[in-house]
């Protein structure tokens, strides 16, 4: 469903236009009849899966040594 709404109603009843795009509808305001803001809600990011960078992730030999420029505070 498409809801187009003037800007000056789009003040007055913004927590009902919240919702309906919430829902899915396609909420446009308009302003001296032109399209000037469009209301969708955000999609949700996809959760991580535990795992899956398994083998994509290499450390080098020397990962855990003291990098050479702390060397003299190291004693």
């Amino acid at each position: 469903m498409v809801v187009n709404v003037n800007y000056d109603d789009a003040k007055t009843k913004f927590q009902d236009l919240l919702e309906a795009a919430m829902r899915g509808d396609k909420v446009i305001i308009t302003k001296n009849g032109r399209q000037i803001v469009q209301l969708m809600p955000m999609k949700s990011a996809p959760k991580p899966k535990f795992g899956s960078a398994k083998g994509k992730i290499k450390f080098a030999k020397d990962f855990d040594e003291p990098l050479e420029d702390f060397r003299e505070y190291m004693s």
